[in-house]
């Protein structure tokens, strides 16, 4: 069985890369780790997707590209392109029209280009896309032998406030490009069932695949010392803390998860209680705070840390009394996954595919409602026995998903695609 596995999505700088990102690239590991040389990596989401991936395999001379180099004018296009998308706010209107100019000229390179080395397309069973839609290159290279994974339709089902038009533009064409009876796998019954809801699609061949958390980054730790080094390296406060993971993006729901937690500090004027909360950038984390009117007072207890290296994650899960994920919609929600995996207690929104990952090992709440969350924090905070049991439900519930499990369920569905 010969593979191409687009993993446009995976780019090259590690320190970029969030759920859709880290999900494809563990994928393509162990799937690489099964095929061996049977699998080749292509990315036709874009011609920078290209680019980007062609610099990734270059650091990976065992994974084999499928990647047809991209020409001269189409790379010199991305470049200029990249060099106008800097400080885009700051250009006169001329320069903003160059800048819309030389993108669609771009994506009218990245439409007209095969994307994939024929030779190897020619050879190949299987294409599966990670995440872009499939290329026409595939469908008529591949007819009913390509695979696409879906991860959500969060920005078509939320409200327009929650997503820019073009994020909502880019899930719609997705979705919208997937045919009839086209392969497809989604991460969660939830994805799935949004999926056969909005398209008209043979329900045989929509199969949902769980996703995984890494073992090697994600575990208890029972070392005070390295707990205690992270909490430095990151100007952790001292004392308790509940912890939160993720991008900072508004259907995250942080706006409600920190009034939450002002209450809980307010009603109970604890001074060795605080809120973390990990991820996204310099940027997003000033935007929150203004947005919530944060005083200085109260960032004494609500800490933004940014971007955390992978390999501190486990320690800042672990030294964590509770994970709040209070999202208002998920495909997955992998950052769950990860808290159950070390050990930590979750409190999560009962909405999507959150109940799917968390069963009935953590606190389920209404994302809009505050008392439940309060209170789900509360008797986390006063009881330790209650800590206890539930990071025990959460090791336990964690061992039904594993990289195993989500590989050999994706090589049982090109099994049923190529026979």
């Amino acid at each position: 069985m010969k593979v191409i596995f687009d993993i446009s999505s995976v780019g090259d700088n590690p320190k970029t890369r969030t759920g859709i990102a880290r999900t494809a690239w563990s994928l393509a590991d162990l799937l690489h780790q099964k095929l061996g040389d049977n699998l080749s990596f292509s990315a036709t989401g874009s011609i920078e997707a290209s680019l980007q991936t062609e610099r990734l395999l270059n650091s990976y001379p065992e994974l084999r590209p499928a990647i047809y180099p991209v020409n001269s004018i189409a790379r010199s296009v991305n470049q200029l392109n990249t060099q106008f998308s800097k400080n885009y706010s700051d250009k006169s209107i001329f320069q903003k029209i160059q800048q819309s100019t030389l993108l669609n000229i771009s994506r009218l390179f990245n439409i007209i280009r095969q994307p994939i080395a024929p030779e190897i397309l020619a050879e190949a069973d299987i294409f599966h896309s990670s995440y872009p839609r499939i290329p026409k290159q595939v469908r008529k290279a591949l007819p009913n032998r390509h695979l696409q994974t879906v991860y959500d339709l969060t920005p078509l089902i939320l409200d327009e406030k929650y997503f820019l038009p073009g994020q909502r533009g880019i899930t719609k064409r997705l979705i919208d490009t997937i045919q009839p009876d086209d392969w497809v796998t989604t991460i969660s019954d939830a994805t799935r069932n949004d999926l056969l809801n909005r398209r008209q699609l043979n329900p045989e061949k929509v199969v949902t695949i769980y996703l995984a958390a890494s073992p090697e980054l994600f575990y208890p730790v029972s070392d005070k010392s390295i707990i205690q080094a992270a909490r430095e390296k990151y100007h952790l406060p001292e004392g308790d803390y509940f912890l939160s993971l993720h991008s900072l993006a508004a259907h995250k729901n942080m706006d409600h998860l920190i009034a939450c937690f002002k209450q809980v500090i307010m009603q109970e004027k604890k001074k060795d209680l605080h809120l973390v909360i990990c991820g996204g950038n310099k940027d997003a984390a000033l935007s929150m705070i203004n947005a919530n009117q944060l005083t200085e007072a109260e960032l004494k207890f609500i800490h933004f840390t940014g971007f955390v290296d992978d390999k501190d994650l486990a320690a800042i899960y672990s030294g964590a009394i509770g994970f709040i994920f209070p999202s208002l919609y998920e495909g997955f929600g992998l950052p769950v996954l990860e808290a159950m995996q070390c050990g930590c207690p979750v409190i999560s929104s009962n909405t999507s595919s959150l109940p799917e990952v968390v069963g009935e090992s953590g606190f389920l709440v209404s994302p809009t409602d505050k008392d439940a969350l309060c209170q789900s924090m509360l008797k986390l905070y006063y009881n330790s026995d209650l800590r206890k049991n539930y990071s025990q439900y959460s090791s336990d519930r964690s061992a039904l998903f594993s990289w195993e499990k989500t590989v050999s369920e994706t090589l049982e569905v090109y099994k049923r695609i190529i026979v």
